[in-house]
């Protein structure tokens, strides 16, 4: 959402959707067209019902913003559907302040071996992104400790048994790890005890030049105890803080100066049989074709899809209720999948008593049920839709990005049909793709898979919509 200034002269808020392959509108919060926008990839050209009462210098960067954010959509292969992250009901309190509990401490070299060493503090890859620090800046690290030179903090979050997992400062530990302990030696450190302090090598140094290809134990004596005697820095956020906040701490965090999109927070405070589930489907044959291959995971976008999916699923689509947004709905679902089939997780009984979580909405599946009607989504949407699958395109048009609930919708819709509803429905492809087309085109739709996708009303008006049309092709 970009504000811009009308002939009234008042700073009016518009909503990018879609037209078609290459225009776009910006309509008000009425859905009423305000201006229209081509893009070819390179180009960005516009055309105004009202005049625009903006510096020139002032509605060309807006403009190039808008160009970036549809460069972006191209890149990711998603489209950005700008749905809020905040609550139709403004009044709900989802969290009482005082159960807070964030504590900041200093931390010995020692305690964080032993932590390490115990696997009281994971490390977890998984939710991190995928550039990894070569040897010459892990390297660059331990001279920073040998130079007494201070690392920025570490953010972890700590269960009820005190295990503390690993949100910002994952590269700068496992770095720690290798150099201080060694991969040989945590390998199994009873058989491998003579390999301890036998891990990285030192190599591009930028002051200690001469202790280039040593490792901690070849260090001199004094430089190998200031290494040892380093103290850090950790903020803990302990169990009992509702996850709501957990997740809007982790979210004002910066990582190589990037903030942690909302799935990589999810993927770090839940990691279990839902991070296992998301990362194994992310990688099927099924979900590459249905979506062309066109989706980067850099930033997890894949997973949060899939996730969409999922909570769907397990939850259906009435239960989302006016006190949800897309954030608590999709963490909420990892938090279910963790405690699947049981639903004795203390995760979710928190949430449960908090009544953050009904159980009654819940339809407990198994991972195989979950996967198989996943890859049944994906291979009835690649089958009806064919290169369009999840867009706002069709075939006669250029390929738009994946549209995330036109992704969850049709995926849920299409994998509870019977094989005799599927087959009905693509015998009349012709006739069901003729109806469908003006209902992607039509403003009030448009807006419930964009601006309002996750709205209590969005949500139940793009099922049913979708649902009613189906049902005129499975009889």
């Amino acid at each position: 959402m970009i504000k811009f200034t009308l002939n009234t002269n008042e700073l009016v808020p518009l909503t990018l959707i879609r037209k078609d392959e290459d225009t776009f509108i910006l309509i008000d919060s009425k859905g009423d067209p305000k201006i229209f926008l081509t893009f070819d990839g390179k180009n960005l050209q516009y055309e105004s019902k009202e005049k625009i009462a903006e510096p020139d210098e002032l509605l060309r960067e807006k403009l190039d913003i808008l160009a970036r954010q549809l460069l972006e959509q191209t890149y990711t292969g998603i489209e950005n559907d700008n749905d809020s992250e905040e609550m139709d009901d403004s009044e709900h309190d989802p969290f009482n302040p005082e159960e807070i509990s964030i504590d900041t401490k200093t931390i010995a070299m020692e305690t964080l071996l032993r932590r390490l060493e115990q696997n009281t503090i994971r490390l977890n890859p998984n939710f991190q992104r995928k550039e990894v620090w070569n040897d010459e800046r892990k390297s660059q690290l331990i001279e920073s400790l040998i130079l007494k030179i201070p690392i920025p903090m570490f953010y972890v979050s700590s269960d009820e048994k005190s295990n503390w997992t690993v949100v910002d400062g994952l590269q700068r530990l496992s770095t720690i790890r290798d150099f201080v302990l060694g991969k040989e030696y945590l390998a199994d450190p009873k058989a491998n005890k003579e390999k301890k302090g036998k891990g990285l090598k030192l190599k591009g140094l930028e002051f200690w030049k001469e202790l280039e290809n040593y490792d901690l134990n070849r260090l001199p004596t004094h430089l190998y105890n200031r290494v040892l005697e380093t103290e850090f820095t950790f903020t803990i956020i302990n169990p009992g803080t509702p996850e709501e906040v957990k997740r809007n701490i982790f979210k004002r965090l910066n990582t190589g100066g990037m903030p942690l999109s909302s799935q990589e927070i999810r993927n770090a405070l839940y990691i279990g049989n839902a991070t296992d589930l998301l990362n194994e489907l992310a990688t099927t044959n099924e979900f590459v074709s249905a979506t062309g291959g066109s989706i980067k995971a850099q930033r997890m976008e894949d997973k949060e899809l899939i996730l969409r999916f999922i909570a769907f699923i397990v939850r259906q689509y009435p239960t989302y209720k006016r006190t949800y947004n897309i954030d608590t709905w999709l963490s909420d679902t990892m938090i279910i999948l963790n405690a699947f089939p049981s639903l004795d997780s203390r995760e979710f009984i928190k949430n449960l008593r908090n009544g953050f979580i009904n159980k009654e909405d819940i339809t407990v599946m198994n991972e195989e049920n979950i996967k198989k009607r996943f890859i049944l989504a994906m291979e009835r949407s690649k089958k009806l839709f064919g290169n369009h699958a999840f867009r706002k395109s069709y075939p006669g048009l250029k390929r738009s990005p994946i549209n995330k609930s036109l992704f969850e919708t049709w995926g849920v819709i299409l994998s509870g049909l019977t094989e005799k509803e599927f087959s009905s429905l693509f015998i009349k492809k012709k006739s069901f793709m003729d109806e469908y087309k003006p209902i992607l085109s039509d403003a009030t739709f448009a807006i419930a898979i964009s601006r309002d996708s996750m709205k209590h009303l969005s949500v139940k008006y793009r099922f049913t919509t979708l649902l009613n049309l189906i049902n005129k092709y499975i009889i």
